[in-house]
């Protein structure tokens, strides 16, 4: 479908959910899909994701930018503070992983790569029904299948890991890949990671450590990886900074690499190779 239709679909959906509001509104400006939220127009950035063993791009996380109507300074994320009860947040949430969506569209080789999505924590608690359901038909309108998309869901504010546990199961079972985001920062629990079973698991800038003790962050990070690879989970070196902190997050065997040393985030996604075709040549 192109994107004009697209625009005018969710448009048209967006008003029959919510036809008290003005909020929603999806528009394309010079070649790239903006939402308006509370006053606010909002964009996407994406930053690459890079394969420690063969240093090349793989995949793009997308974050939310606020373009126009936002304090300078103030964190794109905190727009979800502006949501008045947990329908609008659900709202907002879907509102921005439909804006990330539609522009991943428009960028160019990115044949088999994956987009990483955040999920607020908020509507993994407010959401009763089946998790995954409503996204995978937004995705479908997109052309997008779950299988091109990791869901990067915080620890952040779940007492009971069995809450969490199942949104996951429930995101898995419809062929998402999940990643638990910013692990080590208030939590290091590995039997309650365990329980979760994510498929990656992306390390803190914590972890990472900084000039003067990246020998304690390396000794740290490499106990860690080697508990994920027994769970087979995927870790995630992210908030590169340095080429010293890359080479304790590679020299630690971390699988995935991130940070702006890789790459920043950016209006446009880097050019990956055609995995399918490399995996292919690989293998003969």
């Amino acid at each position: 479908m192109p994107l004009t239709e697209l625009v005018h679909y969710f448009n048209k959906r967006n008003r029959l959910a919510h036809p008290e509001s003005q909020d929603g509104c999806l528009e394309i400006s010079d070649g790239r899909v903006q939402a308006r939220f509370a006053g606010r127009v909002l964009g996407t950035l994406f930053q690459p994701v890079v394969d420690s063993a063969s240093g090349r791009t793989i995949g793009h996380e997308a974050t939310l930018a606020v373009l126009n109507g936002g304090p300078e300074g103030v964190p794109a994320q905190a727009v979800f503070l502006d949501c008045q009860d947990d329908t609008e947040l659900v709202f907002l949430d879907r509102l921005c992983r439909t804006l990330h969506a539609l522009n991943f569209l428009l960028e160019r080789e990115q044949k088999g790569a994956f987009l990483s999505l955040n999920v607020h924590s908020r509507l993994l608690q407010a959401v009763q029904g089946p998790h995954g359901h409503v996204f995978e038909a937004i995705l479908s309108r997109c052309g997008l299948t779950p299988d091109r998309i990791v869901l990067e869901i915080s620890d952040d504010g779940f007492g009971d890991p069995l809450v969490l546990a199942r949104a996951i199961a429930e995101y898995r079972e419809r062929g998402y890949r999940i990643a638990i985001d910013n692990f080590g920062r208030h939590s290091a629990d590995l039997e309650r990671l365990e329980l979760l079973a994510p498929d990656i698991v992306k390390l803190d800038s914590s972890l990472i450590g900084h000039a003067g003790h990246l020998s304690l962050a390396q000794r740290v990070l490499m106990a860690l990886v080697t508990e994920f690879r027994r769970t087979g989970v995927v870790a995630v070196c992210q908030w590169i900074e340095n080429p010293l902190q890359l080479q304790v997050a590679r020299d630690a065997g971390a699988g995935w690499l991130q940070g702006r040393l890789l790459g920043a985030p950016a209006f446009h996604c880097l050019p990956v190779a055609d995995l399918r075709r490399r995996r292919e040549r690989e293998a003969a």
